[in-house]
Formats: C-alpha cells, sequence, structure tokens
C-alpha cells in the first residue's frame, strides 16, 4: 500500500502526489498531539469522494513527540492493514511518505473520510436528545466492530465518542484511530497506552499508588477495556439524555 513521496516545505502542501494522482488538501479536519487530519480531494476525477490525510510527525517534531507519533503511526497502519473489510471500521486506502528534508520523514496515511463523530452527536442533541433508534444503531454498530477485533485478537484501547465516526454513506458507524490498539497478548508491551491514562488525567484515585496502578494495567489491559468503554459510552448517554 506504499505510496511516492515528495519534498515540500514546512506545512503539508495545497497540491501533493500519492499513488500516481494529484490530490488537494482542501482544509484541516483537526489536530491532536501527534497527528492532523486534512480533508483532502483527488484533481481530475470529480466523481471521486474525498478522502482524509492523516499526517504523522509534522515538521519540526523531535523527542518523545516523535516518537509518540511514529509508533502511533506504525501501529495503527499494522491494525487497519490487517482489519480492513469490516463496516464498521474506517477504511485505510493507503500509505505514503512526505519528505518535507532528507532527515524530515512524514508519514500519512489516506483513509476514508467520515461525516460527525458521537461525541458531537452528543454535544448537538444535549437539549432535545438523541433518538432511540440513533443510540440503538449506534451500539449495534461498535458491538459488532468490538466483535470483529475480537476474533482478530485485537484490542482498540482508546475507545470513545470522538473515536466513533458515523458514516452517511454507509449508513453506520465506524471506528477510528487505532494509534494505541494491540494484539492482545503484547499488553506487557502497551507503555503508551499507561502514559496516555495518565497525561488525560483520566485516572485519579490516591488510594491506589501510581506505580501499583501502571503495573495493574500493563497485567490486564485486555479486551475487558473495550467492554468497559462501552460501559461508559452507556453511561454517557444516560447522563446526557436520561437524568
Amino acid at each position: 500500500m506504499a505510496g511516492s513521496g515528495c519534498a515540500w516545505g514546512a506545512e503539508p502542501p495545497r497540491f501533493l502526489e500519492a499513488f500516481g494522482r494529484l490530490w488537494q488538501v482542501q482544509s484541516r479536519l483537526g489536530s491532536g498531539s501527534s497527528a492532523s487530519v486534512y480533508r483532502v480531494r483527488c484533481c481530475g476525477n470529480p466523481g471521486s469522494p474525498p478522502g482524509a490525510l492523516k499526517q504523522f510527525l509534522p515538521p519540526g517534531t523531535t523527542g518523545a513527540a516523535a516518537s509518540a507519533a511514529e509508533y502511533g503511526f506504525r501501529k495503527e497502519r499494522a491494525a487497519l492493514e490487517q482489519l480492513q473489510g469490516h463496516r464498521n471500521i474506517v477504511t485505510l486506502y493507503g500509505v505514503f511518505t512526505i519528505h518535507f528534508s532528507p532527515n524530515v520523514p512524514s508519514r500519512c496515511l489516506l483513509l476514508e473520510l467520515l461525516d460527525v463523530s458521537v461525541s458531537e452527536l452528543l454535544l448537538y442533541s444535549s437539549h432535545q436528545g438523541c433518538s432511540m433508534w440513533m443510540i440503538q444503531h449506534c451500539a449495534r454498530d461498535v458491538l459488532e466492530a468490538l466483535a470483529f477485533l475480537h476474533h482478530e485478537g485485537y484490542v482498540h484501547a482508546d475507545l470513545k465518542p470522538r473515536n466513533i465516526l458515523w458514516s452517511a454513506e454507509n449508513e453506520c458507524f465506524k471506528l477510528i484511530d487505532f494509534g494505541l490498539s494491540f494484539k492482545e497478548g503484547n499488553q506487557a508491551n502497551s507503555s503508551a497506552i499507561i502514559d496516555h491514562i495518565f497525561a488525560s488525567k483520566a485516572v485519579v484515585n490516591a488510594a491506589i499508588p501510581a506505580y501499583h496502578l501502571r503495573d495493574l494495567i500493563k497485567r490486564y489491559v485486555t479486551h475487558a477495556v473495550n467492554l468497559l468503554c462501552i460501559h461508559v459510552l452507556c453511561e454517557m448517554v444516560r447522563l446526557f439524555f436520561f437524568f
């Protein structure tokens, strides 16, 4: 799935070449600590759907941030290449590298462009509530995605409303962002997940020393994490709409 690389300046170019085609970078959709996502469209083919370009290792990234970005790219690429074909998993179109300079490669994933996240739906519906159809549809799609991950031996490890997106074209919800995912059995090497949890201050419990909590997470990060995330999502829906 590797594509061609080209040399450009500091920001992603307005036009870039990959997979033998010219792509226009139209707008930034969002950014995180290790990657930014852009809306792109294939030039010369007006009927082709737009895509999402996820760019890792932005220019100037060094040290721990660069290591985290490289880790996220490798993990997400490996997971998506193995998990392709399921209707509730975002589609990976291809992988390529932009060379800003000989020593600063920027890894890129070309993904299908989805529409709106569950976190946005929760925000938009906080006053009038979501329909039961939407809640049931989302729950079914997420559970089907997790069942597929379980069958393939994968743990998503970062399941949250922002990483569940609606596809208007396929009329279903899909999971995205597999940068922290791993094969069950490799959780002893999942220190990036632990750092992510502590950095986000998602775990605050003075009764459990941090070093004990880290050991517990390393030993017991399994598919149960996905089920715990489902419970959290259900609680969010309950607090938003049924209080």
